[in-house]
């Protein structure tokens, strides 16, 4: 596959990591207010704590998986690397293996990463 077909390719799966971030963020930001509508207001801080979180992590990988498309191999590499360990920091640190939509968001981001670096070779 070309550069430019990886860069496309890896676009398409950093959106989708992202997104799927977002739609866990929104989730959990509704469970949270369920908690606090049933008088458990610790668990819906930390509910709404993880949203937060979720989707902090989210938009920075909808921000670099479109930053890498617009320009050549030397931002592509870069692009690559960060977005490796965001998946890797996303899973190993904060608990991304918790929720299946924010696993897949890590293994999307992944993906995303090790195209790009193959952009930028």
């Amino acid at each position: 596959m070309t550069a430019d077909g990886d860069r496309r390719l890896a676009l398409i799966f950093g959106v989708i990591a992202a997104v799927l971030l977002v739609v866990d963020a929104a989730l959990r930001f509704l469970v949270g207010i369920l908690f606090l509508a049933t008088g458990r207001e610790l668990a819906a801080l930390g509910t709404a704590n993880e949203a937060v979180i979720y989707l902090v992590i989210g938009l920075v990988i909808g921000f670099f998986s479109i930053l890498g498309r617009s320009r050549g191999a030397d931002r592509s590499l870069g692009v690559g690397i960060v977005l490796i360990v965001l998946a890797l920091v996303g899973y190993l640190g904060l608990g991304f293996g918790g929720s299946v939509l924010a696993l897949l968001a890590a293994v999307f981001t992944l993906i995303a990463g090790i195209l790009y670096l193959a952009a930028g070779r």
